[in-house]
């Protein structure tokens, strides 16, 4: 894939895992939703999660976005330092719902805002990129 294909592929909303290492040592790849914004792939995670925890004490991670449409898998990886930013629920998980479900979102957003006012906390974050790499492949 060429940069522009990257770009592309990134903008549209697309399945992604997003891989950290534990403090124990240990992998973990988990499901997310991302939105790519000027070259930087930004998403948010509850603040008791594992995942956040990793995020905050390493400072990197890798993203893996992908589709596969069969005969043709296409996939982009990133990898990078991460940061986290400040969260604001309207930019970045409605954003984020906006980007995946459209129409549909309203609903989501309603249970994430009664998650906040019962206390719940979220956590955003920005992948930037020192790796990135898209392939496209027939699998016939």
């Amino acid at each position: 894939m060429t940069p522009d294909d990257i770009d592309a592929f990134l903008v549209e909303p697309r399945d992604a895992v997003l891989s950290v290492v534990l403090g124990s040592g240990r992998a973990m790849g988990t499901p997310i939703w991302f939105r790519w914004v000027d070259g930087v792939a930004r998403f948010q995670s509850p603040t008791t999660s594992s995942k956040t925890a990793a995020l905050r004490s390493v400072g990197r991670a890798s993203l893996c976005v992908h589709e596969q449409p069969l005969p043709v898998a296409r996939y982009v990886t990133l990898e990078g330092p991460v940061r986290e930013v400040d969260f604001e629920l309207d930019t970045d998980i409605a954003a984020a719902a906006r980007h995946y479900l459209g129409d549909d979102a309203d609903a989501f957003v309603r249970g994430i805002q009664a998650a906040l006012d019962s206390g719940r906390r979220w956590a955003s974050f920005e992948l930037t990129p020192t790796f990135l790499e898209g392939k496209s492949q027939h699998l016939a």
